[in-house]
């Protein structure tokens, strides 16, 4: 009895350690994705996959799919550790003493951005049903929509940089050669799962 009382308190505090890294990684994201790359409390990561898989099943509600949200979240996991993989394994051509787990964690983190924007669109298609009309409230709705996934955006590729950054210790102009070859071949790779109707937007 005691130990499952333990255990429970230990998940409670991994979900409370997650809120606060969420809000460090919004007002000091160089502080707290340093943190969270020698974080090594994996209830943080389930709680966050939990999240994403709760999305694609809401989702799954929001329109048709051509596919469960089960297989969405494996294809979710499966580009996940692709993306991880590759800078980890071209990450250790620069730095031989990078860790796994620093990039399981800050790669996670990572996601959080992702997972507010598409949240929000979720959300807001009940608030704001289309279609939306050129109105001054359509005008401004798209206005604060436009913006706003700007931020994130920025938000994402700050929070991106900073995990490959603490997870390889490299400078920047190798992080960037890195992106590069990441991006040769992600775009096509996203391509191909737009065209198959798994994902319209990476859900990276």
């Amino acid at each position: 009895m005691v130990f499952k009382k333990k255990h429970l308190f230990n998940i409670v505090a991994s979900f409370i350690l997650l809120i606060r890294n969420f809000f460090f990684l919004i007002f000091f994201p160089y502080k707290g994705m340093r943190k969270i790359s020698l974080e090594r409390d994996y209830w943080q990561i389930f709680f966050i996959f939990l999240l994403v898989f709760i999305y694609f099943n809401l989702s799954s509600f929001l329109k048709e799919e051509s596919y469960l949200p089960i297989f969405k979240f494996f294809i979710f996991l499966i580009n996940f550790f692709l993306m991880i993989g590759f800078f980890y394994f071209l990450g250790r051509f620069f730095n031989r003493k990078i860790k796994k787990e620093s990039f399981l964690f800050t790669f996670s983190y990572a996601l959080l951005p992702t997972l507010v924007w598409f949240f929000t669109v979720f959300f807001l298609y009940f608030i704001f049903p289309p279609p939306r009309n050129f109105s001054l409230m359509g005008k401004t709705f798209s206005l604060f929509f436009i913006t706003f996934s700007l931020t994130i955006l920025f938000w994402k590729l700050v929070l991106f940089y900073l995990a490959i950054r603490f997870s390889t210790g490299l400078s920047f102009f190798e992080i960037v050669y890195l992106v590069f070859l990441f991006l040769l071949w992600y775009f096509p790779y996203s391509i191909v799962l737009y065209y198959l109707k798994i994902f319209r937007a990476p859900f990276i």
